[in-house]
């Protein structure tokens, strides 16, 4: 898979993670900024801002959260994209 199309895999699958009946799921259409994806939850309100990011098998590469992540509150989804996990990782105050 070419590197440029691994971001749009990793989003793809971290919306299909992401996808219940509780929920309605909103993309980042541009594909730039500090949100891939964000969910309402329809029943509390409840919003949640996550940054998609593909993940390799051999190892885990760790992303660094920017300051505007860190104020939103921004949680980081891992995707392996050849095993089809995920992790979350949450910034800790």
């Amino acid at each position: 898979m070419k590197y440029y199309n691994k971001g749009i895999a990793a989003h793809l699958i971290a919306m299909l993670e992401l996808l219940d009946d509780d929920h309605l799921i909103f993309s980042n259409t541009q594909g730039i900024g500090p949100i891939d994806i964000v969910t309402v939850n329809i029943k509390t309100g409840k919003v949640d801002f996550y940054d998609a990011k593909s993940d390799r098998e051999s190892r885990h590469k760790k992303r660094s959260f920017t300051e505007i992540q860190k104020r939103l509150g921004v949680k980081h989804i891992y995707i392996n994209l050849r095993k089809k996990t995920f992790r979350l990782k949450e910034f800790k105050k």
